[in-house]
C-alpha cells in the first residue's frame, strides 16, 4: 500500500505513513483487548451466566470456582472481577484525602459501576474483552 499524501510505501501493519505521518485510512486493525478467540466455544456457552454473576458479588467468585474450576473463560472473568474490586477499594481509599480524594473517589465509583455493567454484558454475551484502563492486569492465571 502507498500513502495517498506523499506516495511512500507503507508497511503492511503500520497505522501511519513512515515518511509523512499521515494516518492510513481504510485499514482495519485487530482489537487487542478482545481475547474471545482464545477460548473454546463450549466453555463459553457453559459458563457465560456464571461469569456474569461474578461481577455482582464476591461470593459468586467462590461459588464459580467450586462449580467450574477448570473453565478458562470463567477464570478470565473472575480475574477481571477481582481487578475491578481492587480498583473499587483503591477509589474508596482515595476518599480519605479531602477534596481531591473525594473527587477521585466519586469518579472512580462511577467508573466502577460502568465497568461492572460492561463486564456483565461481555460475559453474558460470551465475549472476553478487557475492561477499559484496568483490564490488562492479571491477578489470577486463566490460560
Amino acid at each position: 500500500m502507498y500513502c495517498p499524501k506523499c506516495g511512500s510505501q507503507i508497511p503492511e501493519n503500520d497505522r501511519f505513513c513512515p515518511t509523512c505521518g499521515d494516518p492510513v485510512l481504510g485499514r482495519s486493525f485487530p482489537d487487542e483487548s478482545d481475547h474471545t478467540a482464545d477460548f473454546v466455544k463450549e466453555d463459553i456457552e457453559r459458563t457465560n451466566i456464571l461469569s456474569a454473576l461474578c461481577y455482582l458479588y464476591f461470593v459468586f467468585i467462590i461459588i464459580a470456582l467450586l462449580l467450574e474450576p477448570n473453565s478458562k473463560f470463567l477464570r478470565y472473568h473472575i480475574n477481571q472481577s477481582i481487578i475491578l474490586t481492587v480498583f473499587g477499594i483503591l477509589c474508596g481509599l482515595a476518599a480519605i484525602v479531602p477534596i481531591i480524594g473525594w473527587i477521585v473517589a466519586s469518579v472512580g465509583s462511577i467508573a466502577c459501576l460502568v465497568f461492572t455493567v460492561m463486564g456483565i454484558v461481555n460475559a453474558y454475551k460470551g465475549k472476553a474483552k478487557d475492561l477499559p484502563l484496568i483490564g490488562k492486569y492479571s491477578i489470577i492465571k486463566y490460560d
